[in-house]
């Protein structure tokens, strides 16, 4: 007797290298994949933080292929507010307590990814969802967050498959143009929006899931990880959810990182995070009780582990 439908295990059609950096975009669930890479010590950037709907997550990248002045200048615009000073294109990772912060947070933002674009082999894009704020001043400025700003100030609507593919078709001819070895990882995220009502989120997630199948057939070199799938059709249980219902727990994330090694991963690259994940619990690791001297006994031998495993593989990240 079955109580659950499984999905088979299924690879990508290519094989990543932890030991070349990845870049993640777009909804919180990326956050959670991204700290499981950063454990296994996997240099992966989302610099721009959480990002919602498809056409900001393409704002973003699409300033990120800027000239810096132009970048900057376009950022500038996008400022409002006096302390904190926020920007329409991005959340409150962008925010700071003047512009020149702001700006500084998007200057580093800007060279993190691009410096990771430059040797990356893949980008991963989570799309959350297909609504989207847009100014009432200006409806063709969607926001990448409202900033607890009042209702009055936008239109609410809900973006179509044509639109999601029109933008992402034209921005993968961009990508590929600068990087053409990258690989485009597209998923959907399986956090539900219930701010937008059950049916809602339901018709936001098809919108988004159709969109990803005509890119699929058009984008070259492009592939799509079933997270969505793989919490709402093969686990399925609300106990794989946190206390809000909402996000997926850690038990879940865990589950979801797995499928992903399986997917991307070939024994050596699992092997190195692997490695990897045992060097940075030792680093996290701190003794109840300490004899003399112990304390300097374990950071030197913490080092010496650190130093032989970033000479072996150079481009991972460093826990110390």
């Amino acid at each position: 007797m079955r109580f659950r439908t499984e999905i088979p295990p299924f690879r990508a059609p290519f094989t990543l290298s932890p030991e070349a950096p990845a870049v993640m975009l777009g909804s919180c669930f990326s956050d959670h994949v991204s700290t499981r890479m950063r454990a296994g010590l996997w240099k992966v950037v989302n610099p721009f933080g959480t990002l919602f709907n498809p056409i900001s997550i393409a704002a973003a990248v699409r300033l990120s292929l800027l000239p810096e002045d132009q970048a900057l200048s376009s950022f500038r615009k996008s400022l409002f507010g006096n302390s904190p000073v926020h920007s329409r294109f991005f959340g409150s990772r962008m925010s700071g307590a003047d512009s020149q912060s702001a700006e500084q947070r998007f200057i580093a933002a800007y060279h993190a990814i691009r410096e990771a674009l430059a040797s990356a082999e893949a980008l991963f894009v989570t799309f959350g969802t297909a609504w989207v704020y847009a100014l009432s001043s200006d409806p063709e400025m969607i926001v990448g967050n409202c900033h607890k700003q009042p209702a009055s100030f936008f239109i609410r609507r809900r973006l179509s498959v044509q639109e999601i593919v029109e933008e992402w078709s034209s921005l993968a001819s961009v990508i590929r143009s600068h990087f053409p070895n990258l690989h485009l990882i597209f998923t959907v995220s399986p956090v539900r929006h219930l701010k937008d009502g059950f049916e809602g989120n339901s018709r936001s997630k098809a919108v988004l899931q159709l969109a990803i199948e005509q890119l699929l057939d058009s984008v070259p070199d492009s592939f799509y990880f079933p997270a969505f799938e793989l919490i709402n059709d093969d686990l399925r249980d609300y106990r794989f959810y946190g206390p809000d219902l909402v996000h997926p727990s850690q038990q879940a994330v865990d589950y979801v990182w797995e499928r992903f090694k399986d997917t991307f991963l070939d024994a050596t690259g699992v092997s190195i995070l692997r490695e990897g994940e045992r060097i940075t619990a030792a680093c996290a690791h701190r003794p109840l009780i300490l004899e003399p001297g112990s304390e300097t006994t374990r950071d030197n031998t913490l080092k010496a582990l650190v130093y032989d495993f970033l000479n072996r593989h150079p481009s991972m990240l460093s826990p110390l």
